[in-house]
């Protein structure tokens, strides 16, 4: 059985999904939730406590679901990769209210902020082990390892702005159709660094 504070983050994700983050305010998320406005502050006092707890939610709900993700069986580190990814972006659609208002969420709070840069470093990490993975088999050039955090900062803004990109470009495509694209523009940025055993595993999966 859900907590009090786990109902009240459930039913905020889904008004501001439905409505957007502006459209909603605490007495909205109080009453939707069947609790009193007294109680949803107790649990959070400020609506951008509400968000923090969501940005930090949406962060593990994205580690667990690569835990659980499935990879093909005998996938190269590329393919493996791209799965990754991809799970992520779907995950990412779940909170898709924050996506939209990203910048806007972490620049109005110190807590936010420090929760995104830390989990920026995490990023950059990661990326730094792969890409050192992705040169020793054989499927990247060293220059990737070379220009790895400019490729970081390149990738982690496509990672956290394409679904933006997609409601103003491509507002009728389902969100399946969307991730499909997006992975497409993400991996391009993959290309110029790739062997050609590096870009002939990748390629089948990309929309091209």
């Amino acid at each position: 059985m859900k907590g009090r504070r786990e109902k009240i983050l459930e039913v905020a994700l889904q008004l501001f999904n439905a409505n957007g983050i502006d459209a909603v305010t605490t007495r909205d998320i109080a009453k939707q939730a069947a609790i009193s406005q007294g109680n949803l502050t107790y649990h959070f006092p400020a609506k951008n406590d509400i968000l923090l707890a969501l940005v930090q939610e949406s962060g593990q709900a994205i580690d667990n679901a690569l835990a659980t993700a499935e990879t093909p069986a005998s996938s190269s580190l590329i393919v493996i990769y791209y799965h990754q990814v991809q799970t992520i972006f779907k995950t990412q659609l779940d909170y898709r209210c924050l996506l939209m208002k990203w910048g806007e969420i972490v620049s109005s709070s110190s807590a936010v902020q420090s929760f995104a840069q830390d989990f920026l470093k995490k990023r950059f990490d990661s990326w730094h082990g792969l890409n050192q993975q992705l040169v020793i088999q054989g499927l990247a050039h060293p220059s990737l390892i070379e220009e790895t955090d400019a490729h970081s900062y390149q990738i982690n803004i496509l990672a956290l702005f394409w679904h933006q990109e997609f409601i103003m470009y491509f507002p009728d495509l389902s969100d399946e159709q969307k991730i499909k694209k997006a992975l497409t523009i993400f991996f391009q940025a993959y290309k110029p660094y790739l062997t050609e055993k590096g870009w002939n595993d990748l390629k089948p999966h990309l929309e091209i």
